[in-house]
């Protein structure tokens, strides 16, 4: 059981580590800098003050003080490195999952096996979980030791549900990708197509935001994610993280119904 996604996740063993350690790296800069920026004594919090509503929402969340410990880490590395760079990066690594492989054309040695094209698509999405639970896994042991570190702390049970939903929303991302890779036959494509799709439904939320057309943020992951509320209040959004989980399952379902009809010789 599980041979393809197994077979796929050990071919991203060398990406996969590359990214956890420029990860467990841009963590280390963070929390290393944050008693020097807390010693200097300016006021950031003047600063965020003077940022308009936007960038407030694009760069920095929904954080009311960058002095804190917890709110400095939300507005340096979870909103923008979490939410937007790995959301990228985990819609480009899946859009090739298909693909690549109609594109190399590998595809027909995997089909004639006597496997369907449902269960192709499913452990092909489930190739990538490893990679998602150990980015996660090792950056929230790093986050947490690290902010010790320094002489801080944060509270251990909002920092495990804070990546636990993070896992939700990068499969989510996964899974828009997976749709563009079965979409498109060109890997180029697909991979330009999950990468804006995701860049422009980011911004699209906090540029909508008490707007008119705030309705239209609702199609962003982001909308359903704050790591402000979890790291620094406690608070999840259960109605947010359910529409997760029903996205990504709606996603792997539609790529797995478009694969079904698909002409891979057309």
């Amino acid at each position: 059981m599980l041979e393809i996604a197994r077979f796929e996740a050990r071919r991203r063993t060398r990406s996969a580590a590359a990214l956890t350690i420029l990860i467990l790296a841009l963590i280390a800069l963070t929390i290393g800098l944050y008693p020097s920026i807390s010693d200097t004594g300016v006021d950031l919090d003047a600063y965020l003050d003077t940022l308009s509503p936007e960038l407030r929402q694009s760069f920095v969340g929904s954080v009311t003080s960058l002095t804190t410990i917890d709110g400095y880490l939300v507005s340096q590395l979870y909103v923008l490195v979490w939410l937007l760079i790995l959301g990228i990066y985990f819609a480009y690594a899946s859009a090739s999952l298909v693909s690549a492989e109609i594109e190399h054309r590998s595809i027909d040695l995997l089909l004639v096996n006597p496997i369907s094209r449902t269960r192709f698509i499913v452990e092909k999405f489930l190739a990538l979980l490893p990679v998602n639970i150990a980015v996660n896994g090792i950056a929230l042991v790093t986050v947490y030791f690290g902010v010790q570190f320094v002489g801080e702390s944060l509270p251990l049970v909002d920092l495990v549900a804070l990546h636990a939903l993070f896992v939700i929303y990068l499969a989510a991302c996964s899974g828009l990708g997976l749709v563009a890779s079965v979409i498109f036959d060109d890997v180029r494509r697909a991979q330009g197509v999950g990468i804006g799709l995701l860049f422009a439904t980011y911004f699209l939320d906090s540029l909508t935001r008490g707007t008119d057309y705030e309705w239209a943020g609702q199609f962003s992951f982001a909308r359903y994610l704050d790591p402000a509320d979890v790291l620094s209040l406690g608070e999840i959004d259960w109605l947010g993280t359910a529409i997760l989980l029903a996205v990504t399952i709606g996603l792997v379902i539609l790529a797995a119904e478009l694969f079904e009809r698909k002409d891979i010789n057309g």
